[in-house]
């Protein structure tokens, strides 16, 4: 049901440390975000939508939940984190700059920022839900617009893919300077 995003989750999870502190914006059911947990010392999730919120608060433990929009920013979660996680939630922002602008100030130095989106190269009809849908050349140069070091992945993290790949879904590992 979940997969692929749930295969990304597993293995963003098998490259986090175990004092890492991890942040996962846009966590829909939370699910996901429980993978993380598995690996990374605090977990901090973050969405839009109050009754996502509100479940996650109710039913799943061991996780600070919050309201917020990523496009404006949340300093009332606080602190730098490791790593940040946004599976398959860029695509439904209208202020896409602002929001990579705003995990950029939540990076710790060093950090790891993983972004998951749809390959408008793959061979599927658009989402009306998406505000856009990146090219693998596309999310690379727009992910470089903030970061320095950005790779394209499988969504298992095990094969780089080419700028012009047609595999969906994207995911970007893009690592914030020291």
């Amino acid at each position: 049901m979940l997969s692929p995003q749930l295969d990304i989750y597993q293995a963003i999870a098998e490259c986090l440390g175990e004092e890492d502190a991890v942040m996962d914006i846009g966590f829909g059911t939370g699910f996901g975000t429980l993978q993380l947990t598995k690996t990374a010392d605090m977990v901090v999730g973050v969405e839009n939508d109050k009754e996502a919120v509100d479940f996650a608060n109710k039913c799943l433990p061991g996780i600070m939940w919050y309201w917020g929009d990523v496009s404006r920013g949340f300093d009332y979660v606080g602190g730098e984190y490791d790593a940040i996680v946004m599976i398959e939630v860029l695509e439904h922002v209208a202020d896409w700059r602002s929001a990579i602008r705003n995990v950029y100030k939540m990076l710790a130095p060093g950090g790891t920022f993983y972004i998951s989106a749809r390959n408008a190269n793959a061979d599927l009809r658009k989402n009306e839900l998406h505000e856009r849908e990146w090219t693998a050349a596309q999310l690379h140069s727009s992910m470089r617009e903030y970061f320095e070091d950005v790779k394209l992945y499988d969504y298992r993290l095990e094969k780089r893919q080419e700028l012009d790949t047609r595999q969906t879904p994207l995911l970007a590992v893009c690592r914030k300077g020291e």
